[in-house]
């Protein structure tokens, strides 16, 4: 009983409340497929991708519909790798859709180059044939295929896949690791037309564009804190536990301030965790703690009584809370030396500006506004 009152005790000192963010289900999706390209001479784009995927997740979580939060789905692709079978155009699914981002990181981070043949046209019917696509033509379903070949190899016609794209409603931008003019004579941007996208052309071989400010270090010890209110449950959840600890690790090894945008990105509605983490997990579902089986659940919850249970997830999840306002606190006033030290004149464009600025002309044409 002393035990209980504690708790509760605890509880009103914590008096805000951490609410689910709410997302609606059917409409406020995004469904974003990257088929990247990963012979021989791009493991720049590779580096590109792996560094500004919480920028790109960041952007995202901005983005609401009809005043509700939007869900971020990815799936990835890769083609060009001359040890995937010829048979299937060497090309391999990695990724079906999924709102787990730190597995998307862990994939982006495993893939290496390996010189071969980059077939746009049919990794681009594989993507339409076999990922999970929302059937709902009021949410925003893209490709981004990034690569620097003709787009015109291979024995699948590349017009056929953008015709079949463009009969279900999924919009298809390429991105040319190249200059302009060559990526016009190589059809990216024919493909970008008959794709009803954009086309984009970048240096794949450039650093993309950060700087580093003086809130990281301290969004770095709240990440820290932050990462404390994640108790794993179910038999998998130790798995997903050390990957979001690895993928910190991954983003620290890009830059501090690569890390601060994913420690950003932890706080948002586009990064939720509810089937290992038992915070995502009862906001997503306020029968779990009452249903779950008490040997699937967190050590911290094993062996209590369910007011007990109930109290105790609360207190993390305000908890949880205090570390996430401090972050978009800290976050609020790094954005802001950023603009103050922003270098002047035309910047080259990444992979992740490419995608961020589609997302913002498409999305909104979906209803999508980004505050």
């Amino acid at each position: 009983m002393k035990r209980l009152i504690l708790l509760i005790i605890c509880l009103l000192i914590f008096r805000p409340q951490l609410r689910a963010q709410a997302t609606e289900p059917n409409h406020n999706v995004i469904q974003l497929a990257l088929l990247l390209d990963v012979s021989g001479s791009m493991s720049g784009l590779i580096d590109q991708a792996k560094s500004e995927l919480w920028t790109i997740a960041n952007e995202v979580a901005k983005a609401k519909k009809n005043g509700f939060n939007t869900r971020l789905e990815i799936a990835l692709y890769e083609y060009g790798r001359t040890s995937n079978p010829a048979s299937n155009g060497y090309i391999v699914k990695l990724l079906d859709y999924t709102s787990d981002l730190d597995t998307v990181s862990k994939i982006l981070f495993s893939l290496s180059i390996n010189g071969g043949d980059e077939y746009c046209g049919w990794v681009i019917k594989n993507a339409l044939e076999e990922l999970q696509w929302r059937d709902n033509d009021s949410i925003y379903r893209v490709i981004f295929i990034a690569g620097n070949e003709p787009f015109n190899q291979g024995s699948v016609d590349y017009k056929a896949s953008l015709s079949n794209a463009s009969a279900k409603g999924i919009t298809v931008n390429t991105i040319h690791c190249g200059d302009s003019m060559t990526g016009v004579l190589g059809f990216w941007q024919d493909g970008a037309v008959k794709g009803n996208g954009k086309y984009f052309f970048i240096n794949h071989n450039s650093t993309a564009y950060d700087v580093s400010t003086p809130y990281d270090s301290l969004i770095d010890v709240y990440n820290d804190s932050l990462n404390t209110t994640y108790w794993a449950y179910g038999s998998g959840g130790g798995a997903y536990k050390s990957n979001q600890l690895e993928q910190d690790n991954n983003a620290a090894k890009m830059s501090k301030s690569i890390k601060a945008k994913r420690a950003i990105s932890k706080t948002q509605s586009v990064y939720s965790n509810a089937k290992w983490d038992a915070v995502d997990a009862a906001r997503s579902d306020t029968a779990w703690v009452r249903t779950t089986k008490d040997e699937d659940l967190p050590e911290q919850l094993k062996g209590k009584s369910l007011p007990e249970k109930k109290i105790i997830l609360e207190y993390n999840s305000k908890k949880r809370l205090v570390y996430s306002t401090k972050i978009a606190g800290l976050n609020v006033q790094r954005e802001t030396y950023i603009r103050s030290v922003r270098t002047a004149g035309v910047k080259e464009r990444s992979l992740g500006m490419a995608l961020v600025e589609a997302i913002h002309l498409q999305a909104s044409k979906k209803g999508f506004v980004f505050e």
